[in-house]
């Protein structure tokens, strides 16, 4: 699989685990969070994220490919920022997770057919 690939599988799988832990997040009152608008907000990044990231899965490249992933970018700072503010470690290492698959989408040379 190209690094390519990999970026755009490291994006879903960061945005899977983000939503997780945001749900998780909302529901759970031990974690100081739960039924917040913030979090409520973070799951939504987050799903948007995630079908962001299978649409750009399908699409592979083109001027689409490029819109969808400066949306992405900005999802991941944003998702991320947001989780700064919560105080959770663990969305924020999912973040850091998508941010590692943005690098490796955008750096990664396209092979000639």
């Amino acid at each position: 699989m190209a690094a390519r690939g990999r970026g755009t599988g490291l994006i879903i799988l960061a945005s899977l685990l983000g939503l997780l832990i945001a749900s998780y997040d909302f529901v759970t009152p031990s974690t100081g969070i739960d039924h917040s608008g913030g979090v409520e907000l973070v799951i939504v990044s987050s799903a948007l994220m995630l079908g962001g990231g299978l649409l750009l899965a399908l699409v592979g490249s083109g001027i689409l490919a490029g819109i969808l992933v400066f949306l992405i970018f900005l999802d991941i700072a944003g998702t991320g920022t947001a989780a700064w503010f919560l105080e959770s470690e663990l969305l924020m290492a999912a973040m850091a997770l998508a941010a590692l698959g943005f690098i490796l989408r955008v750096t990664s040379q396209r092979t000639a057919l």
